[in-house]
């Protein structure tokens, strides 16, 4: 694992970690690294969560990839339990390898 890797599953912890959020993580997608962030059902993305994701280079992946149309740029959607939020790690953006096997 890649420091910066290190240091993104880190702060998904500790933003897991908080009563205000579901659950969080790191995924890979294609050539970036996304932080996911969950919240309950009727609540918003807490500000301060959202802040300390822009400190740490991470903007939202509609931002990030220039796109229009949600409530917010990281709103990826409502869940049956929750509401997802969708980051881009715009530090290390385009520097992950993914392969596709004949």
């Amino acid at each position: 694992m890649t420091d910066r890797a290190a240091e993104l599953s880190a702060l998904a912890d500790r933003i897991a970690a908080r009563e205000d959020v579901r659950d969080a993580w790191t995924a890979k997608s294609f050539t970036d690294r996304i932080l996911v962030v969950e919240v309950p059902p009727d609540a918003e993305l807490p500000a301060d969560v959202e802040r300390a994701l822009r400190e740490h280079d991470c903007r939202g992946a509609d931002e990030a990839y220039d796109l229009d149309g949600a409530e917010s740029a990281a709103f990826a959607g409502d869940l049956d339990d929750g509401r997802r939020y969708r980051f881009v790690d715009t530090r290390s953006r385009g520097e992950l390898q993914s392969y596709v096997v004949d």
